[in-house]
């Protein structure tokens, strides 16, 4: 009896287990879109970026002081500060799959102290 007890409790530990890591899985997929798409975005802000460097060269040659010139230097800080959110964002983001999986481990450790205690 004791024998059939402690394999139903293995096998719910296993499809415990296995669902884990299912799920571990998908958050991992699901994060390597979330790393591609911030990863894109910040191509397109330092493309932007750029951009807006070169009009501000090209406005701020102007003998006489340049409303425009003004606009576009706060509009690249702007841009500038945007660009470094994103970028601390990717590897805030980059560095998940390492806490989810300290945290799977922390709970398998949870789940077989638990088991544990019960027999």
């Amino acid at each position: 009896m004791a024998a059939t007890k402690d394999g139903a409790h293995l096998a719910h530990l296993a499809d415990t287990v296995t669902a884990l890591a299912e799920r571990l899985a998908e958050h991992r997929e699901v994060q390597q879109n979330i790393l591609a798409v911030l990863g894109a975005l910040l191509e397109t802000n330092q493309a932007q970026s750029e951009m807006l460097a070169d009009i501000l060269g090209a406005a701020s040659q102007d003998a006489g002081p340049s409303p425009v010139a003004e606009a576009l230097e706060a509009l690249a800080a702007e841009v500038q500060h945007m660009d470094e959110n994103q970028t601390s964002l990717i590897a805030q983001v980059a560095e998940l799959p390492e806490a989810i999986g300290r945290q799977f481990e922390t709970s398998l450790k949870d789940l077989y102290a638990a088991a544990a205690t019960k027999h």
